[in-house]
């Protein structure tokens, strides 16, 4: 556990989203089991088919493989954006041969990669994320330092019509059940309604305005874990894993828990089973904490939103890392 701290020095620490007991160390690696080993790097690898998640800074990874893929391997690489739980289907239906960054959606895993299923997992690909409630710093003064503080904010503090939680469509029911579970009498609010071109950049953003206007607010932001927790102009509020219980997946639900989760890598079964050179490279593509670090800088540098460019600069300096990628383990 872990508390807050004033501008004057008193002790903070970031405050991460898990489960009592759960860290970043302990959580249980996905595993795909049915992933074919690669069987050869002597074919021709054709097209491949990268879907990503723009302007969140998952892209970093779909970049980076398929920079790979075209220079190393000689691939036809075309992107096609998306979002993490459409991604499941565009794999699925073949459209999309990878998405490299997948998470939650438990449901569309267990209906996809079954035996035989149109999906195999392929693992984790080496980046932990997780879920926060933000506030803009100044808040930090009415000491939340959990979620069980927060029924007892004095109410002349957010005026009329009251607090609220803000949060991107697909984490609404998420939200709501941590509302539900909390018992509180916030309004959730969808921030592209008022944001219509707004992703989690500017979720992560907004409680630094916040803080400048002095404007109270919360937000529920999901990410790498680099980028959540205590930053400029925030607070991070404890929230408890089992506050999902009541979250129900639906079309746009991505995530129905407040656990940290590993992004894995997902491809369709049939490029599994081919003898594409690029499979190698994705089977292979897994990142080392000092490594996602790196990448995630990247990720900082660029503004959370990563163009094929910005990449060039990792790969130039990680050769040793990638180069293993390409090989038949």
């Amino acid at each position: 556990m872990t508390t807050l701290r004033g501008r004057a020095g008193a002790v903070v620490a970031t405050l991460v989203v898990t489960a009592v007991g759960c860290s970043s160390e302990s959580i249980p690696e996905p595993v795909g089991e049915t992933a074919p080993l690669p069987q050869s790097n002597r074919g021709a690898c054709g097209e491949l088919n990268i879907a990503y998640s723009p302007g969140n800074g998952y892209e970093a990874s779909a970049f980076i493989v398929g920079r790979l893929a075209k220079d190393e391997l000689g691939c036809d690489v075309s992107y096609l954006k998306t979002n993490s739980r459409k991604a499941w289907r565009l794999v699925a239906s073949g459209r999309a041969d990878v998405y490299l960054d997948a998470y939650g959606s438990a449901d569309l895993s267990q209906q996809f990669t079954a035996p035989d299923g149109p999906v195999t997992d392929l693992g984790p690909n080496g980046i932990v994320g997780g879920v926060d409630v933000l506030a803009p710093y100044f808040m930090a003064e009415y000491g939340i330092e959990t979620a069980r503080d927060l029924p007892d904010l004095p109410p002349a503090v957010f005026g009329s019509p009251g607090p609220s939680l803000s949060t991107v469509p697909s984490l609404l029911p998420l939200a709501q059940s941590f509302l539900e579970f909390q018992g509180l009498d916030f309004r959730l609010k969808n921030y592209v309604d008022t944001h219509p071109r707004a992703g989690m950049r500017d979720l992560l953003a907004a409680p630094r305005s916040n803080d400048d206007t002095k404007n109270p607010n919360f937000y529920l932001v999901e990410g790498p874990q680099k980028f959540l927790g205590d930053g400029p102009g925030r607070v991070a509020v404890q929230i408890p894993g089992s506050a999902a219980d009541l979250c129900d997946p639906d079309g746009r639900t991505t995530l129905c828990s407040f656990d940290d989760f590993a992004f894995v890598k997902i491809a369709n079964s049939q490029f599994a089973a081919s003898d594409s050179p690029a499979y190698n490279l994705v089977y292979n593509y897994r990142l080392k904490p000092g490594q996602a670090s790196t990448i995630l800088e990247l990720v900082e540098l660029s503004g959370y939103d990563v163009g094929e460019a910005d990449v060039v600069s990792w790969i130039n300096t990680h050769s040793t890392t990638w180069q293993r990628w390409l090989r038949r383990p």
